[in-house]
């Protein structure tokens, strides 16, 4: 067991054998000792990550000579594409596309992909629960770079057929990588949580699917509760971009009261998913002509809140607003959060239950 420490008389070194934990199927020091010349003080940070940097790499090597991972990457490559694909059809039957059917495609597939890192992550994580955090965080890492590499490759292959921007594939690679790992930590941490794995993998299970679908939908029923009246003036030298939006005006006149909804008040719960965090990143490298192009940005102006729609908001011009914060900002940090939460809960949790044994 992991925290252990071998005080067989056979092996004659006691206490002061180096305790070890299971990973990918063998034995690894996990608590590693590194020779200082100044005794018994702590190893330097440097000495830290370089031997944590090792294990990761030892466990991550396990996954990438398994044929089940590579199973993994190729279906959840495929799965997305093929989701994509119908979603795309599904919409263009409806007449709701009437162009760039395959440029539609490609975005979407790119959105699916860090949703399927999502669940690689937590897999990963969860069956590697038993090393450190920073080992476990580096070997998700590793895995995620992999699984980064095959998507990137698929998504240009996607994006030059159908004169998509490789950009994209670019941005869609760096999330891919963050998110395997923090979902990592998710799962690693859902792990360690329970003694049996069965209220664990529920524990993960949720907290995957509330972070990959569950948030959205909370942030579609909540934003009912966001309308209210509030009052604007009349906008004047008003400045827009190249898709039309109105990028800066001054305000005059008398306040009158409109409506408007606040939907900056939920945007930041929407932010955490891991396609809609894709897709606010992605927006940079996506024409606003774009068939679906509107769509990547939608959730950025609902974090902006309503003076995006309503200029003058509250007599207001555009030089007195502060300047909106990227989205995935919000996104990564509330994702970091669960992960800490999970991390240091786990960590609690199995010292108390070695503390009761």
């Amino acid at each position: 067991m992991a925290g252990v420490p071998d005080r067989s008389g056979k092996r004659g070194a006691g206490a002061n054998e180096p305790e070890y934990e299971v990973i990918g199927g063998g034995l690894v020091d996990d608590q590693p000792r590194v020779t200082s010349s100044s005794g018994g003080s702590e190893p330097p940070p440097a000495a830290v990550v370089k031997t944590a940097l090792k294990l990761a790499w030892r466990d991550a090597r396990n996954s990438l000579f398994s044929w089940w991972f590579w199973l993994g990457c190729c279906c959840a490559i495929a799965f997305a594409g093929g989701v994509a694909a119908a979603m795309v059809a599904w919409v263009q039957s409806l007449e709701g596309f009437d162009s760039d059917v395959l440029g539609a495609t490609y975005v979407f597939m790119a959105g699916f992909l860090a949703l399927a890192a999502a669940i690689l992550g937590v897999i990963c994580g969860f069956r590697h629960a038993w090393s450190s955090i920073l080992v476990r965080f580096l070997a998700a890492t590793i895995r995620g770079v992999v699984f980064a590499a095959l998507s990137c490759v698929v998504l240009l292959i996607v994006g030059f057929n159908t004169g998509g921007p490789p950009a994209l594939a670019g941005a869609a690679a760096v999330v891919i990588v963050l998110e395997v790992g923090l979902f990592g930590l998710m799962g690693g941490g859902a792990r360690a949580c329970f003694a049996s794995t069965v209220p664990a993998g529920v524990l993960a299970g949720v907290v995957t699917m509330f972070l990959c679908l569950g948030n959205g939908a909370l942030t579609l029923l909540l934003l009912a509760g966001t309308s209210e009246m509030g009052g604007a003036s009349v906008p004047v030298n008003v400045e827009r971009d190249d898709a039309g939006r109105i990028t800066a005006y001054e305000c005059v006149g008398s306040l009158h009261e409109v409506e408007v909804v606040h939907t900056e008040r939920v945007a930041w719960l929407a932010a955490s998913n891991p396609a809609l965090l894709l897709g606010s990143i992605g927006a940079q490298f996506v024409h606003p002509d774009h068939v679906v192009g509107w769509m990547l940005a939608g959730l950025q102006y609902a974090a902006d809140g309503p003076s995006r729609e309503v200029p003058c908001l509250d007599g207001e011009s555009s030089a007195g607003l502060a300047p909106p914060v990227p989205v995935a900002f919000a996104g990564f940090a509330v994702q970091a959060a669960f992960a800490a939460l999970l991390t240091i809960s786990g960590r609690w949790l199995k010292a108390r239950r070695a503390g009761i044994s």
